[in-house]
């Protein structure tokens, strides 16, 4: 991980990555127990050129930095990284307000627990459920951020009904 962090840095310091934020599992982990997971997840804005998104230069230097690809990954060294570009209004919002931690003495950039939540409940995968609830059982949430979050999102009801079917 500690190479990929690194890399992911570089990219953002030379602008590539307009901003970024690690997610899903590992980002879960950060917050909870943790458990086996394949990848990492980087939730990331791209450069924009008159509202065309341009992934070219993310595709440029990682491809002179000597990166491949496997599958929907991007091998940084044995770590498969999945850059998932922000499509929505929300990841948008939680990449730009991540929390700043330190890994190894590598700034990193990783989403809040409450944004990992709205994002899990809007996905709904049997796995984003059990993140859900390892995040809920875990991790400090700040329930009136969380709520304000799913209420803008139009996610309040799909959390009301996840809440009644896992805690009620």
């Amino acid at each position: 991980m500690e190479e990929a962090f690194k890399i992911i840095n570089k990219m953002y310091q030379k602008g590539i990555l307009k901003d970024y934020a690690i997610g899903g599992a590992v980002a879960t982990i950060y917050y909870t127990e943790p458990f086996a997971t394949r990848d990492i997840d980087i939730f990331f804005i791209p450069t924009e050129k008159e509202k065309i998104i341009l992934l070219t230069p993310f595709y440029d230097f990682l491809s002179k930095e000597g990166f491949k690809t496997y599958k929907e990954y991007i091998m940084i060294g044995n770590t498969p990284i999945q850059f998932i570009p922000t499509t929505t209004e929300l990841e948008k919002e939680a990449v730009e307000n991540a929390i700043k931690i330190k890994y190894r003495n590598i700034a990193v950039k990783i989403l809040s627990p409450e944004y990992l939540i709205a994002i899990f409940v809007k996905v709904y995968r049997p796995k984003d459920r059990d993140k859900v609830i390892k995040l809920l059982d875990q991790a400090k949430i700040d329930k009136s951020f969380l709520l304000d979050i799913l209420g803008r999102y139009g996610l309040d009801k799909k959390f009301d009904d996840f809440m009644e079917r896992y805690y009620e």
